[in-house]
């Protein structure tokens, strides 16, 4: 049974807070333009992340940049409470902009992934993220002011845990050989994206059938091969769409596509956005800033 505890959008800034008692596996395919982030105030989760999957337990706090493959599924613990965050890059503007001197614009990048925050570092997460609820519920007086100025707080205190203060990061994945295997060819697809590869090419070099690789796949990752593969070449191609001048064309050559048509077609499935439109998109947003 899902209990919904909280949930409202305030200026570009998504808070949900959701209890579950029963097992519950993530069926919607995560890979968005928003920033995440994710704390589990309690229960424990697998939580897939680009090529990886972690065990989080209750008081961890997760970073998840835009466009980054995610996905969480149950554990043996049926139920978990946990507060999720998403947030528009015009929503961190602000933020951006008053704390230029310590390099905020790249902090989902430098930061992404999982943080075990101990008992001090809970409890100040727990009231910065139950502050933000509050602000957003009671809606007084420069209310979507304060929100931001408890996110740019949570941002600062996740900067410090990286050096240590209150948090472990984690980097150890879970290690089981179902686990270890899907992390080793999704690791085998980020690297060889731009190649034609199959999923029979895979199931051979892996000595493992399609159908179980097929299952188990879309089981830990929430994608099929296929996907995977797409949404991997897709976010490449974003890349070199915002920092080289290579013509559409050859980008998707680069990435892996002998059809600009087709090309063209999974770019506007996964961005809703044309190639050209979402560089055009990014030029304009760069003249702004």
């Amino acid at each position: 049974m899902d209990t919904i505890l909280f949930s409202d959008t305030v200026g570009g800034i998504m808070v949900e807070r959701i209890k579950r008692e029963a097992s519950f596996n993530m069926v919607s395919k995560h890979f968005h333009n928003e920033y995440e982030i994710y704390y589990l105030v309690s229960g424990e989760r697998f939580y897939f992340i680009e090529k990886q999957t972690y065990d989080v337990k209750k008081g961890s706090l997760v970073i998840i940049d835009r466009n980054q493959i995610h996905k969480t599924v149950g554990t043996n613990t049926t139920h978990h409470d946990r507060i999720l965050m998403l947030i528009t890059e015009e929503a961190l503007e602000p933020i951006f902009q008053l704390y230029d001197n310590i390099d905020m614009r790249s902090f989902f990048t430098k930061n992404s992934g999982v943080i075990e925050l101990n008992e001090a570092g809970q409890h100040y997460v727990e009231e910065l993220l139950f502050g933000i609820i509050r602000e957003m519920k009671e809606k007084h007086t420069s209310y979507e002011f304060v929100t931001k100025a408890k996110l740019a707080e949570l941002l600062i205190f996740a900067t410090r845990c990286k050096n240590g203060e209150n948090a472990t990061l984690k980097s150890e994945t879970i290690q089981t050989e179902k686990y270890k295997k899907i992390n080793e060819i999704a690791e085998y697809i980020t690297q060889n994206y731009q190649y034609n590869i199959s999923l029979a090419d895979i199931s051979e070099d892996f000595y493992i059938s399609k159908c179980y690789l097929s299952r188990i796949f879309k089981e830990i990752t929430g994608f099929t091969v296929n996907e995977y593969i797409n949404i991997i070449r897709i976010k490449k191609a974003q890349q070199l769409l915002e920092n080289t001048d290579y013509s559409i064309t050859q980008i998707a050559g680069l990435v892996g596509y002998d059809s600009i048509t087709y090309f063209e077609k999974v770019f506007k499935k996964y961005t809703e956005i044309s190639p050209l439109k979402y560089r055009k998109k990014l030029m304009k947003l760069k003249q702004i800033g």
